[in-house]
């Protein structure tokens, strides 16, 4: 925390705001990157007359919200290749992008993913970058910068792997430089990630845990997203992914697991033993076809679980409100009940319950005096909110990112008048332009996408795609 008792005081004014208890006509007090008061309006305002005063009486206040689950590595690759299922998808995409996954990607793409990100709500990122190391340099130290210039809280990591031949020292490389830039971000921290269990070889995954549990560092990883994996892992191990990660060690450190769609019973009673945080994605799993997550059969043991909005790749949107509202109707679809999720519990699933999925909840996810200002102000001008009879349900079923007034990370605008602040969204979006279809065009991807020039009648398009590139 750093804010000074000689600091300017900034009272952000709402209808509603969503502390751990509602409050009408309330407000949120700032000063610094801290919170230092909660409470009715009028008590706020008389304790502060000379504070910067933002917001409305109509508008709502509430936590930022904390994504659990993404890669920035897919922030160019929206809308693309969304017929496959997971396993197919992997193949056909992202292993294809990998290999020419560079800097310029990944900063391009956490600008263009993050400013989705922001308009949505979104305060904090819990990130996945999935590349292959490169020869000219480290590749993730770009998202750690391109996180600074949106201002979003971002935990990173990258998304390590060695099948299919790949060099060991060259990934742990990565990390390193991944962990050196984020200690030295005023935004960014840093986890170990693990691309997926199978994806790496008994000595590397040995050598994962060590570098986890020895350096003090916390765990991002896919677990069980789709039963094929459940099945390989048995056959392989005779355990689940889950049991073979608590036999092995790895969850002596704090572990955020994305998905863990095909858990069973002795996986969610491992996974409430060792706090396993859990990043539930409904749109990416509906999108893949991977399942519906058991969220309340895991929250009911305890388990914390925070909403993701995955990749561009894969959701594709990163718009976090769907993600919220999806969220909650699909637990009903699978229950068939309308009690399956209330809106409140959605709320706390993309707030509270996210931080503390990656042990942050001394940070941030509520409204609470001594907390980081995340703070977020939807719109209640406007006819989407102008009738708000139950707060919790304004947020999870009637706002759209549309009604994103004010996003507040770190005590600072990110977002004000619904844009943000600190990049010019239309020239991230010429700049992305050209380099998206030379990834696509490098990648082979011209029978995916309109982006790649179509080969002539008669030729292979992967090779014409890569010829165009200059990439044999």
């Amino acid at each position: 925390m750093s804010a000074a008792p000689g600091e300017r005081v900034t009272l952000l004014r709402g209808a509603w705001v969503m502390a751990p208890e509602p409050v009408r006509d309330g407000a949120v007090a700032i000063r610094g990157n801290e919170i230092v008061a909660v409470g009715r309006w009028t008590d706020l305002r008389a304790a502060h007359p000379d504070a910067d005063v933002r917001g409305s009486a109509h508008d709502l206040v509430l936590p930022g919200f904390v994504n659990t689950h993404g890669h920035f590595s897919e922030g160019l690759l929206t809308g693309i290749a969304s017929h496959f299922t997971l396993f197919e998808w992997l193949h056909a995409l992202i292993e294809q992008v990998k290999p020419h996954t560079d800097a310029r990607v990944a900063r391009l793409g956490t600008l263009v993913a993050g400013i989705q990100m922001l308009r949505s709500g979104i305060t904090t990122a819990n990130d996945m970058f999935v590349t292959d190391p490169r020869p000219e340099g480290p590749v993730t130290p770009a998202v750690v910068h391109a996180l600074d210039e949106l201002g979003l809280r971002g935990v990173v990591s990258f998304g390590a792997g060695d099948r299919g031949g790949r060099d060991i020292a060259a990934q742990f490389a990565e990390h390193e430089a991944l962990r050196e830039a984020a200690a030295a971000s005023r935004l960014a921290t840093f986890r170990v990630g693990i691309g997926a269990v199978p994806g790496q070889s008994e000595e590397m995954f040995g050598r994962s845990i060590g570098y986890a549990v020895d350096g003090g560092h916390g765990v991002h990883v896919h677990l069980q997203e789709v039963r094929e994996e459940v099945t390989a892992m048995r056959t392989v191990h005779g355990r689940t992914t889950v049991e073979h990660c608590a036999h092995e060690g790895l969850f002596a450190a704090p572990t955020l697991a994305a998905h863990c769609v095909w858990v069973d019973r002795d996986d969610r009673a491992l996974m409430a033993e060792h706090r396993v945080g859990v990043a539930h994605n409904p749109l990416a799993n509906g999108i893949l076809a991977s399942g519906i997550a058991p969220v309340a059969e895991m929250r009911q043991l305890g388990i914390d679980v925070g909403f993701g909005v995955d990749g561009a790749a894969s959701n594709d949107a990163q718009d976090f409100l769907q993600a919220i509202k999806t969220g909650a109707m699909l637990a009903r679809v699978r229950d068939q009940q309308a009690t399956a999720m209330t809106a409140q519990e959605a709320f706390e699933i993309a707030t509270i319950g996210g931080a503390r999925a990656l042990r942050m909840e001394d940070r941030i996810g509520s409204l609470e005096v001594g907390k980081l200002a995340d703070v977020v102000v939807l719109d209640g001008t406007g006819p989407t909110l102008a009738s708000v009879h139950d707060p919790y349900q304004a947020v999870v079923f009637v706002a759209g990112s549309r009604e994103v007034k004010e996003v507040w990370v770190d005590g600072r605008l990110s977002v004000a008048d619904f844009e943000v602040v600190n990049v010019d969204p239309l020239e991230v979006a010429r700049e992305s332009r050209p380099v998206t279809a030379e990834l696509v065009a490098r990648a082979g991807l011209g029978h995916l996408s309109a982006l790649a020039e179509q080969p002539r009648p008669g030729t292979d398009p992967h090779v014409s795609a890569r010829a165009e590139a200059g990439v044999s």
